[in-house]
């Protein structure tokens, strides 16, 4: 049984690794960003708990000196403080959606939803590998945001009064 015990936490310990690790190449990758998203990720409530519930945990096996989860833990914890550290936004090479760097050939599509909106705000939504991704900017970035996606051969997509007109 103590064997068992040990590989679930090298496993616990493994995966929260690799994710730490996935999120600290998402926050190089922010320097690149020229058009930021206003989408990008902020402490929320989920994550102090999540922070101060493990800070506890590991208080608490520490003092009981059960180390076997100790490293998955501490991994965990790190990973909550990372993982909000990571912005959204377009880059010169490609677009970075939190975690995801999709690459401009990677791209189909793109289109904007609420373009006659007169919010500051505009969603764009950018279609690759089957799946549709979203960035939030400011209006203000609109003709930039179409300038870069069409020097770099993705395509719009049009609506249906585009496709009457």
């Amino acid at each position: 049984m103590d064997v068992w015990i040990g590989v679930l936490g090298f496993v616990l310990f493994l995966g929260f690794s690799i994710a730490c690790y996935v999120c600290i190449r998402a926050i190089r990758r922010n320097s690149e960003i020229t058009i930021k998203s206003r989408s990008h990720h902020k402490f929320g409530n989920l994550e102090v708990i999540y922070a101060n519930l493990g800070l506890i945990v590991l208080v608490v096996l520490v003092c009981f000196h059960m180390y076997t989860f100790v490293p998955g833990l501490a991994a965990f914890v790190l990973f909550v403080v990372l993982s909000t550290q990571v912005k959204s936004g377009l880059t010169e090479d490609g677009a970075l959606i939190g975690t995801t760097f999709l690459q401009w050939e990677d791209m189909i599509s793109y289109k904007f939803v609420n373009d006659e909106n007169d919010s500051n705000i505009i969603i764009l939504k950018i279609r690759a590998d089957q799946r549709q991704y979203v960035l939030i900017c400011n209006r203000e970035d609109r003709f930039q945001i179409a300038k870069l996606l069409d020097e770099n051969g993705v395509r719009k997509t049009l609506t249906m009064t585009e496709q009457n007109v």
